[in-house]
């Protein structure tokens, strides 16, 4: 036999094994029986080298360098979406998946806004067909038992966990059970606890119950991020002077429907909840606060404000502070 012809077969040969390679690698999957569901998500930063070492990492292809240029040479569109494989698929299948977004139906994202209470969380999961039944999360989150440092030494209250349902973006799956839902937005909670909150707490000896409160309070009261730390600087001054705290964002909590103007008669509402009514703190938080604002309740501003209102002439949801109550009333009444 020739040179040129065993050089032939040996081409042959190692071609035919590199494209049973390929093919294997590409249609044959891990698994024939092992169909149990791997939930898989692609973030907005997600580039093809995460997405093959993710997949690699979780057991669902073979090789990680293969998979990234299988990836980049078929110029795969990385849709963004939480996505349920398994591995009795073939890379080829799962590519196809990702390329044409065949993300879990199943699993919804739901963002929490900042500031929105376990009733309005609840009411906006049953929008989106998280939960079946407002009354029963709501139930759970009063009654549940949840194993977290931070709610250990909360009082029997109307809304137990209000406050620390931590919002965000979160990925739920349908069918989920009220408490695994609450749980994980506790865990999440847990997490800028323990970065942000514990060790932390006010000198003045506030317990972190009580951050939360005035922190809720602020959210509600506070549109402007840099506001904050004066906002909650005058709930903090009050509070040394024995002063009512006076926010209406406390009595709005208690009719649970926003109104555009409290009436007198709102401010005289029977509630622990009501600090136009009652000295101190209301019993619980009114509603469920972001980072910034919790920052703020730990880091009050260093004034001595003890008002502030609206201010109309700017139209930014800033407002005007001050701690003189003449001044005030001349601002209130320059608004009407």
């Amino acid at each position: 036999m020739g040179k040129n012809k065993k050089l032939l077969i040996i081409t042959f040969i190692v071609l035919a094994a590199v494209l049973s390679g390929v093919y294997y690698l590409i249609n044959v999957p891990i698994s024939k029986t092992n169909n149990k569901g791997v939930d898989f998500r692609i973030g907005t930063k997600a580039d093809v080298d995460f997405v093959a070492r993710s997949l690699k990492r979780k057991g669902l292809v073979r090789s990680y360098i293969f998979t990234k240029y299988y990836f980049m040479i078929n110029k795969i569109k990385l849709n963004v979406g939480v996505y349920e494989f398994n591995q009795t698929m073939p890379l080829k299948r799962i590519f196809e998946m990702i390329n044409s977004g065949e993300t879990d139906k199943n699993i919804i994202m739901v963002t929490i806004p900042e500031g929105y209470t376990v009733k309005q969380i609840a009411e906006k999961l049953k929008a989106l067909d998280v939960i079946k039944d407002v009354d029963r999360f709501i139930m759970e989150a009063q009654t549940g038992k949840f194993e977290y440092e931070f709610i250990q030494g909360i009082k029997d209250r109307p809304s137990r966990l209000e406050g620390y349902l931590f919002p965000d973006t979160y990925e739920f799956k349908k069918g989920m059970s009220e408490h695994d839902i609450i749980n994980i937005m506790l865990k999440r909670f847990n997490d800028i606890y323990v970065k942000n909150i514990k060790g932390k707490v006010n000198k003045d000896g506030y317990t972190v119950d009580e951050i939360i409160i005035i922190a809720s309070i602020v959210e509600r009261e506070a549109k402007l991020k840099e506001e904050r730390p004066k906002v909650a600087a005058v709930f903090y001054n009050r509070l040394k002077k024995d002063i009512k705290l006076e926010s209406c964002a406390t009595i709005q909590y208690i009719l649970g429907t926003p109104k555009e103007k409290l009436t007198l008669e709102d401010l005289k509402i029977e509630s622990p909840y009501n600090t136009y009514k009652n000295k101190g703190l209301p019993i619980g938080p009114i509603c469920n606060p972001g980072l910034d604002s919790i920052i703020a309740a730990l880091n009050p501003a260093d004034v001595d404000y003890l008002y502030f209102l609206v201010n109309e002439d700017k139209r930014d949801g800033s407002h005007y502070f001050t701690n003189s109550y003449e001044e005030f009333l001349k601002q209130k009444h320059k608004k009407k």
